[in-house]
């Protein structure tokens, strides 16, 4: 099984990250404030649609040529908007905080993973169909 997306350095660096900033504040109990406010959700998109385009391409026909495209990249970033930004602050306050600043950190995380993952890929998949 090849891990292409998952080498992507965008996801790959992004994924590093994430566990590292997680060891550093839960293991080692030290925070950043802009780190622990933003970090997260700048590294979110990366991961998540790197992890899902890494497990379609295991299992579409079409392996690593698959990738995702605008629509599928905004609807999993307004998901997620919704989801932590709207739904889960009402329910439970206490616990989740509605920030806009947070939507910005998530939209660039899906940007720079479609610019510099899936378009890309989609060139690739483009060019080979254009051979045909």
């Amino acid at each position: 099984m090849a891990l292409k997306t998952l080498k992507h350095p965008l996801v790959y660096i992004s994924t590093i990250l994430f566990v590292i900033h997680q060891i550093i504040e839960k293991v080692g109990g030290f925070s950043i404030p802009i780190f622990h406010a933003y970090l997260d959700d700048l590294l979110c998109m990366p991961i998540i649609l790197g992890f899902s385009t890494q497990i379609i391409q295991w299992i579409h026909p079409v392996r690593g040529l698959y990738f995702l495209d605008k629509n599928a990249i905004l609807i999993t970033l307004l998901f997620y908007s919704i989801l932590f930004e709207v739904i889960l602050p009402f329910l439970n306050p206490s616990i989740y905080t509605a920030d806009w600043v947070d939507i910005i950190m998530y939209s660039t995380g899906a940007i720079l993973f479609y610019n510099l993952v899936s378009r890309k890929v989609k060139a690739k998949y483009l060019a080979i169909l254009k051979e045909l």
